[in-house]
């Protein structure tokens, strides 16, 4: 039986290391050596014993750290580009600029092409419309073809609307605030409940029958001034009772009230018009009322004949 001590000189080391038994072991280790080198058996094990094990293991250390920061990155991404690219896609398919600018987040704004803001630019009543950016601007520009996109953003509870070219340099921005986009005429076109219900139209208050009247004796340019599109207050559901004029001016404009009956009870269309205009109706329902202080007379004098 051979013996398994240590040797003890240089003579014996030597002959069991050249042994049958020597031999064979070194030559396994080399093998071993070898087909790990060849195949990387040894982590494919361990990556495969990693791999089942990892459910019962705790995520801890930076590794871990640093997996999941990545893995949390990656999903706040994804979430970015979908809503960026859900936004950009309503957008594109609003078919107003009240749309276009109730799906604005305060977190992102919106591109679209000249020629579609264009489209629904022309929607907005012409005197509002002005207030919003001029007409010759707009000709002037596109004229120039440096007009390329638009970008409209939310914040603080403002809306910036900017004319960019090609290298997104600013042409004309406008900034609205909440009354100023009340006279674009991108609030809601309707209100549920009577005009005594609102404010704003205490003791402004006539019969329709007597508004309509008084607003059919003066000239033409003067009823565009009032009601830019009578043709929405035509289409709308009910009867005209009562006509109310808001006591609050902005950009030159001033909210009206037309009080309908309807099957669903009363409601309220709203309209946007010209001061000036406003006040000649006025003045015909309200003979004593005196004219609004302005520097400047807008408003014609000359009336249809009839």
């Amino acid at each position: 039986m051979p013996g398994w001590s240590e040797p003890q000189d240089l003579k014996t080391w030597i002959a069991r290391g050249l042994s049958l038994r020597g031999t064979v072991l070194f030559l396994c280790v080399v093998a071993v050596l070898i087909s790990e080198v060849r195949f990387s058996w040894v982590e494919i094990l361990v990556g495969r014993y990693l791999a089942v094990t990892n459910s019962h293991r705790p995520e801890l250390g930076s590794v871990w750290e640093q997996g999941r920061l990545k893995q949390v990155a990656t999903q706040t991404l994804e979430q970015m580009v979908t809503q960026q690219l859900t936004a950009q896609r309503e957008a594109r398919e609003a078919s107003s600029l009240a749309q276009l600018i109730e799906g604005l987040s305060a977190s992102q704004g919106a591109m679209i092409s000249a020629a579609q803001f264009k489209s629904l630019y022309i929607q907005i009543p012409e005197a509002a419309a002005r207030n919003l950016f001029s007409p010759i601007l707009m000709l002037r520009i596109s004229a120039e073809k440096s007009w390329d996109r638009v970008y409209l953003e939310r914040e603080n509870g403002q809306v910036g609307i900017y004319l960019l070219d090609r290298s997104n340099n600013v042409l004309s921005y406008k900034t609205l605030n909440d009354q100023q986009l009340k006279s674009t005429g991108t609030d809601p076109h309707t209100l549920a409940g009577s005009l005594d219900e609102q404010p704003e139209f205490a003791g402004r208050i006539y019969p329709a029958d007597r508004f309509f009247m008084a607003l059919d004796t003066l000239a033409p340019e003067t009823q565009r001034g009032v009601l830019s599109q009578p043709v929405t207050l035509l289409s709308a559901q009910g009867i005209p009772l009562r006509v109310g004029v808001s006591d609050e001016v902005e950009a030159d404009m001033i909210r009206i009230g037309i009080e309908m009956d309807t099957a669903q009870g009363r409601q309220i269309v709203l309209a946007m018009g010209q001061e000036w205009a406003v006040w000649q109706v006025r003045m015909l329902l309200e003979p004593r009322l005196s004219k609004p202080p302005s520097s400047k007379m807008r408003w014609p004098l000359i009336r249809e004949d009839r």
